[in-house]
């Protein structure tokens, strides 16, 4: 009995701020930093903490969080964060979605509905019962008079037509209903055959030297979302400057929806290596098997022949066909893509050196499809069972070998009018924080936020290469555009307050000068022909010497000049 009693005082003898506890907190999400492939989210929750070491647990979170992107920080200065880890929570299956519960309510409504109208059916068939079963009119030897006769008839003839056309008006309705539920249990069906999800379940150990109150920030990154840059290009007339409104397609699907959160735009891209590049020594050599190759490489690159400026084409599910709404559609080494509508179509305008377009959605094995002279691309889509792979960011700061950079803190853009977000350019990235609090739906969905639009000035003239086309083009020409950090997309063209097409911003050059196509001039008239007299053929030995020529005539057809002092540019190659 001494010993045991011993023991029991020398576990009594322990400090209690080294007896840890856990508890489970809630947690909302209040930023979110989206990246042009992947988001940063940003999480709050208070705890209060004893004295000691304590385990926060916030639970409810997507299986699709980066493990090594988990970070913590404390808001009390008197809090230590030990180590932050991750499980997966089979017991704890996620959340509802939000259609599911919707779809079995509408289910349920339009059983009730159902269910009247055929109590309305029923009490019309006992009707019509009940007028046949006493038809016999008189019941006896004497029988009825004309007139009784012709009256009852009438009643019975009236009320039966009465009662036939409601019935029949009851039965269309409740067959509409019927196939009204058949769609809704279909869209049910596929939710359910949707295997249950285990939420992720972050744990927080840390350390308190007193009891105490603290705030925390819980930040992680996730795949499952990503924006695009896209424009509105507006010219009022040739005499004044034209507006570029920014914009940013933003859609995601993590599974959790972003409510009222503060929305950041990045034009990073995490999923792309960070490391610089090493350039080893090449050795040149007639058996050069790296320099063929890349010879081989530019001629194929060189020889593909685009038959359009724009692609076209619907996306598919590989396993049941359905249409894939959500799907990323870019051009392959550049930010100009869109995303695909609800019945799968897509329409992305191409830049002069577009070869592939990747197609990526999420759960899905992303396929790239050369162009090549397609102009209409459909594409099936198959699970992809692999699990996510993690990315680690690695971040970059000072100078790189062989490149000068400059400083960006003092740097003001021209912005004409904040529409809902605020331009920040760090030293290696440009964001826009949306001013207001903002909600994205975890569906998949695009959604376009209007950031910011500058006032640019702009040199307008025409332009027309009459080998491949007749057509006269407008275009405008910014100078020191890279002030404004576009990033190359798809942009909307608006000239004299109406739509005129679609065009690509295409920001990935050196020059110092951007020229904006504004559309088609059809009241500039430009025909070529090939003058007889002027062309001939010399021989000269084994070769031959061609002279070709061409008239080309440019008319105005406009009631004004088409441009004051200005020239018409036609660029022809033979």
């Amino acid at each position: 009995m001494k010993i045991i009693a011993t023991i029991v005082l020398i576990f009594l003898s322990i400090p209690a701020y080294l007896q840890e506890s856990e508890q489970f907190v809630e947690s909302k999400i209040s930023a979110v930093t989206v990246y042009l492939s992947g988001a940063q989210i940003s999480r709050n929750f208070n705890a209060t903490l004893a004295m000691g070491n304590t385990t926060i647990v916030i639970g409810n979170l997507p299986v699709s969080i980066q493990q090594r992107s988990l970070q913590v920080k404390a808001d009390h200065a008197g809090v230590k964060v030990l180590s932050v880890s991750s499980r997966l929570n089979y017991m704890e299956e996620k959340e509802r979605n939000a259609e599911v519960v919707r779809l079995e309510s509408l289910q349920q409504k339009l059983a009730e509905e159902m269910a009247d109208l055929e109590v309305w059916v029923s009490t019309l068939d006992e009707e019509e019962s009940l007028l046949l079963t006493n038809k016999n009119l008189g019941g006896g030897e004497e029988g009825v008079q004309v007139e009784e006769l012709k009256l009852a008839a009438m009643y019975y003839r009236e009320r039966l037509v009465e009662i036939k056309s409601k019935r029949l008006t009851y039965i269309r309705k409740i067959d509409a209903l019927k196939e009204q539920t058949k769609k809704v249990q279909f869209q049910l069906g596929e939710w359910s055959n949707k295997k249950p999800e285990p939420v992720q379940e972050v744990m927080i150990k840390v350390e308190a030297g007193v009891r105490l109150q603290s705030g925390f920030v819980l930040s992680y990154m996730v795949n499952d979302a990503s924006w695009m840059p896209s424009y509105d290009i507006r010219a009022e007339n040739i005499q004044r400057p034209i507006e570029v409104t920014y914009k940013a397609n933003v859609h995601q699907n993590t599974g959790e929806d972003w409510d009222k959160v503060k929305l950041t735009f990045s034009n990073a891209d995490p999923s792309q290596s960070s490391v610089a590049p090493n350039l080893n020594t090449w050795y040149l050599g007639f058996n050069n098997r790296m320099a063929y190759q890349d010879y081989d490489y530019e001629n194929k690159i060189g020889s593909y022949a685009i038959s359009s400026n724009a692609i076209t084409g619907r996306v598919i599910s590989e396993e049941d066909g359905a249409a894939l709404p959500g799907v990323n559609v870019i051009i392959k080494g550049t930010t100009v893509g869109t995303v695909t509508d609800l019945e799968g179509n897509y329409h992305l305008p191409l830049t002069a050196d577009a070869r592939q377009i990747v197609f990526s959605f999420v759960g899905l094995e992303t396929q790239e499809i050369a162009i090549g002279q397609h102009s209409v691309i459909d594409v099936e889509l198959r699970s992809d069972v692999a699990q996510l792979s993690e990315v680690v960011v690695t971040g970059l700061s000072g100078r790189i070998a062989g490149v000068s950079t400059r400083g960006y803190s003092n740097y003001t853009p021209k912005v004409k009018k904040e529409i809902a977000a605020t331009p920040v350019v760090n030293q290696t990235t440009l964001e826009f924080t949306v001013a207001e609090p903002y909600t994205v739906k975890s569906d998949g969905r695009n959604q376009t936020v209007a950031m910011v639009a500058y006032e640019l000035p702009a040199t307008y003239q025409y332009y027309a290469a009459p080998k491949l086309d007749t057509d006269a083009f407008l275009k405008a020409q910014v100078t020191d555009w890279d002030e404004y950090n576009f990033l190359a997309g798809e942009a909307s063209l608006f000239f004299e307050g109406k739509f005129i097409g679609k065009t690509v911003l295409d920001t990935r050059n050196v020059e110092d000068t951007l020229n904006i196509s504004l559309g088609r001039d059809k009241n500039i008239v430009i025909t070529r022909e090939k003058v007889k007299d002027l062309s001939a053929n010399q021989f000269i030995g084994s070769n031959v010497k061609a002279l070709v020529a061409f008239d080309i005539q440019v008319r105005n057809r406009k009631q004004q000049p088409a441009l004051r002092n200005t020239q018409l540019t036609c660029s022809y190659h033979a």
